[in-house]
């Protein structure tokens, strides 16, 4: 099951009850235009690294970036988005502590390792549906491992 699958299983326990989408820069934009709002964008991973283990089973490390978005009007200020980054570091706030402890089967799914830090950063006027929130770009360990 590829790891969006997760992703989007977290999103939707959102307090704020954001929609979701995946894909990339491009496809994004064009999904935007049908979506209802706050939303969350799954970007395609940035990178994997596949680590293998003693035991024969291999560690897989992902770094994700997501954006946690709200519409607003084309004609507003920055100063005016202000409250919108702010709902949105609080939707990515809960998204990180949800993601920790998230299970699947009889484990948690997710290892985030304490003191690794994540990093997140306003977005201001993205895409063609003019979008504010913050970008979230964090590493997850997955916790399960396959024996070969």
């Amino acid at each position: 099951m590829p790891i969006r699958n997760q992703i989007e299983t977290i999103t939707r326990s959102l307090t704020a009850e954001p929609a979701f989408l995946y894909g990339t820069q491009k496809e994004l934009n064009l999904l935007a235009d049908d979506q209802t709002f706050p939303c969350v964008f799954m970007h395609p991973l940035q990178n994997i690294v596949v680590n293998p283990c003693n035991n024969g089973s291999v560690d897989n490390t992902f770094t994700l970036y997501l954006e946690f978005l709200y519409q607003t009007e084309f004609d507003q200020y920055t100063a005016d988005n202000e409250i919108y980054v702010n709902q949105a570091l609080r939707m990515a706030n809960e998204f990180l502590v949800k993601a920790t402890t998230y299970r699947e089967g009889e484990g948690r799914y997710f290892k985030i390792k304490h003191g690794e830090k994540a990093r997140c950063v306003p977005v201001y006027n993205k895409y063609d549906v003019n979008t504010t929130g913050v970008g979230l770009t964090l590493t997850l360990n997955t916790m399960y491992f396959e024996v070969y």
